[in-house]
C-alpha cells in the first residue's frame, strides 16, 4: 500500500466509525474512495460495516437501478 493509500485508509476508517455510530441499528453502509481520472493502477478503496457479499449485493442493486432509472437515487455531493 502506498503512503497516499495508507493516508486514505486512515481517513476512511475514522469516517466509518462515525457513520456506524450515527446510523440506526442494523443498517449497513459502504463508503467508496477512488482517484479521479485515468490513472494507471488506480485502486478503489472501500470501508464497510458489512460482509463483502452483502456489499456486493447492494452495489449490484445500486448499479442496476441507476442503469435502468438514473433519477432513482439522490444527488451527488
Amino acid at each position: 500500500m502506498t503512503e497516499r493509500e495508507e493516508q486514505a485508509n486512515d481517513v476512511l476508517q475514522a469516517i466509518a466509525k462515525e457513520i456506524k455510530e450515527k446510523l440506526p441499528e442494523n443498517m449497513g453502509f459502504a463508503l467508496l474512495a477512488y482517484e479521479f481520472g485515468n490513472i494507471e493502477d488506480r485502486r478503489m478503496m472501500y470501508v464497510s460495516n458489512s460482509n463483502r457479499e452483502d456489499v456486493l449485493k447492494a452495489m449490484l442493486e445500486f448499479v442496476d437501478k441507476n442503469l435502468n432509472n438514473p433519477k432513482i437515487f439522490g444527488k451527488d455531493v
